[in-house]
């Protein structure tokens, strides 16, 4: 079975060298195999800077859209770039926003798509610390806190200086404080920058850390001789 990307390129193609030859018209049939061979590339190179201008001021749209939080318009202007501009030169940006946006409206199995597509098709993307970030929250947010754990070990193993790292670093500690392993819980939020949006939760959680670790090694009275 094809892959989306496969299929996405495949119909961007068979566009192309359709357009292609409307903008050659009979006369490239005429002059001749070679000569119409080079039209018809020349054609092609027509088209593709076309459409990645005309993509390029799609993609700007929609992340307009996005930064404005207005998620529904921005997830509607990528999907249009996915789905009809699938050369498009920032197919990995669109990816990535468009899990985000996905993800800010809860849709967390569609975001979990994007972001798994994003990571494994475009493996050496400056997106994929992103997508990864993206993976590790969807994780949590289904209380799968081992593989979320797993996710942040990876990040912080390639990707140790990314941009998201305080929210790295802040779902991490969340996953540990959840598997009541308190001492991670601590060392890992207390890695969290103090400019984050994470940096206040994230210091309640430390100090509701060393209360819990405080009364799991406290004996009650009863037993205290």
């Amino acid at each position: 079975m094809n892959s989306p990307h496969l299929i996405w390129q495949t119909g961007l193609r068979r566009l192309s060298v359709l357009v292609a030859m409307v903008v050659i018209g009979g006369a490239g049939l005429l002059a001749g195999p070679v000569a119409a061979q080079e039209k018809l590339a020349a054609g092609n190179r027509t088209v593709d800077r076309n459409m990645e201008k005309v993509a390029s001021r799609i993609y700007r749209e929609a992340l307009k859209f996005y930064y404005d939080r207005a998620y529904w318009k921005a997830a509607r202007e990528f999907i249009i770039l996915l789905d009809y501009y699938p050369a498009f030169s920032q197919a990995d940006g669109v990816l990535a926003n468009l899990g985000e946006c996905l993800y800010s409206m809860d849709m967390f199995k569609s975001s979990h798509k994007m972001f798994r597509f994003l990571v494994t098709k475009f493996p050496k993307s400056e997106y994929v610390a992103q997508g990864l970030y993206g993976l590790q929250r969807i994780q949590y947010q289904a209380e799968n806190f081992p593989e979320s754990i797993k996710v942040y070990e990876a990040i912080l193993a390639n990707y140790p200086h990314t941009e998201v790292i305080d929210g790295v670093h802040y779902f991490a500690g969340m996953a540990y404080f959840h598997e009541h392993d308190y001492d991670n819980t601590i060392a890992v939020l207390s890695k969290v920058g103090s400019r984050s949006e994470f940096y206040d939760f994230s210091l309640y959680t430390i100090g509701l850390s060393h209360l819990k670790k405080k009364a799991s090694t406290t004996p009650c009275r009863p037993c205290a001789s």
